[in-house]
């Protein structure tokens, strides 16, 4: 399967398709995090896949000592322009080289999770976040609900931004959910995909278990509503 994540994070498209996720809805998970964790001031806290970095402002905003990666470079340079005080760096999630430090908090949110096609690589990451994180450090992980996406699946959508017509398709086959994004502006096309593995709650519990993590709250939506077959959000908040 091509590395569709490679052109589309590089994508200057990318952040116009997802605007809607904006400043305050990170805000809203950021109070859901720290209602549910205990780590002291300038503690270290990695942002992994930070994309622009909405959330790791957010911890910098708290005085937290933060450090962020993503693969896209398009999204690092948009996210640098903020703040210079951040630690900024481009790596892929698979081969994360900061072995030689240790974190209080690590985080792996919005659906940042599940793009690779055996689940070696895609638990990769979280066995080496277990490794990365202080004892009794926090990891919080956010990722899609395969129970919601199966049940509500929608196949096709139409929408406008910026004067550009965004058409999604979606389709599910064999155990991952794939979207279709065209952007046209009536005169250029763009084209490009997502596919991502669905794995249910209750796999991601018994994964995370398995490497060592204690499950101290899951929550079914940025909002801390409690999980249930209905919640578009799988949320997870371990420590070790």
């Amino acid at each position: 399967m091509k590395e569709w994540f490679k052109d589309w994070f590089a994508s200057e498209e990318y952040l116009s398709v997802y605007q809607h996720r904006n400043e305050s809805d990170a805000k809203i998970f950021f109070d859901l995090i720290f209602d549910n964790i205990q780590i002291s001031e300038k503690a270290k806290v990695l942002d992994a896949a930070c994309g622009a970095g909405r959330h790791a402002r957010e911890f910098y905003k708290k005085g937290y000592n933060v450090f962020a990666f993503d693969l896209s470079k398009t999204l690092l340079n948009i996210a640098s322009k903020y703040d210079d005080n951040i630690n900024y760096f481009n790596c892929d999630i698979r081969n994360v080289p900061v072995k030689k430090l240790s974190f209080n908090l690590i985080v792996n949110i919005f659906t940042s999770f599940g793009y690779f096609e055996t689940d070696e690589e895609n638990f990769r990451f979280i066995n080496n976040a277990y490794e990365l994180l202080k004892d009794n450090g926090y990891f919080v992980f956010d990722y899609l609900n395969k129970d919601y996406v199966e049940q509500n699946l929608v196949p096709k959508s139409e929408r406008m931004i910026n004067e550009k017509k965004i058409i999604e398709r979606r389709s599910i086959k064999n155990g991952r959910v794939h979207k279709d994004i065209i952007i046209s502006d009536g005169i250029d096309k763009s084209e490009f995909f997502e596919s991502v593995m669905l794995y249910s709650k209750d796999q991601l519990v018994n994964e995370f278990e398995k490497i060592g993590f204690k499950i101290k709250h899951v929550f079914g939506s940025y909002s801390g509503d409690t999980f249930n077959s209905k919640s578009d959000r799988v949320i997870l908040i371990c420590s070790k």
